[in-house]
């Protein structure tokens, strides 16, 4: 089945379907947002926001935990520029995503030899 490209310009944000959050939901994004402030730069309101729109915040805040924790196994130990780990940041979200598109590749080759065989190896699933 063939991709279809969508232009991002044309998408438009959900309704909120969450107006308000659990504490420990809102504990949880915190530290999504203050792990990955670096490659990931949004305030706690656009975090909030964004997953007071999703159908099932919990299983999209388990999501970005599994990528958080990934991250972190794979940058906590070495020494990676901040271009590195921006690459890292994005080929474990596009790798989530399910894209295995020029980009990916692009962002792998910023990465030590290697890197993909130890992410893949660090999460033993898909990020999905």
């Amino acid at each position: 089945m063939a991709r279809k490209r969508i232009d991002p310009a044309k998408l438009k944000r959900g309704p909120i379907r969450h107006e308000e959050l659990p504490l420990s939901l809102v504990a949880r994004i915190n530290y999504l947002r203050s792990t990955l402030h670096e490659v990931h730069p949004m305030s706690m309101e656009e975090w909030l926001d964004g997953f007071q729109r999703d159908m099932n915040p919990e299983s999209e805040v388990q999501w970005w935990e599994r990528l958080t924790r990934w991250y972190r196994g794979y940058s906590d130990t070495r020494e990676l520029s901040f271009e590195q780990k921006n690459a890292l940041f994005s080929v474990l979200f596009r790798i989530g995503m399910g894209l295995d598109d020029q980009a990916l590749a692009t962002d792998l080759a910023k990465l030590p030899e290697g890197a993909l065989e130890e992410i893949l190896a660090l999460a033993g699933e898909r990020i999905q």
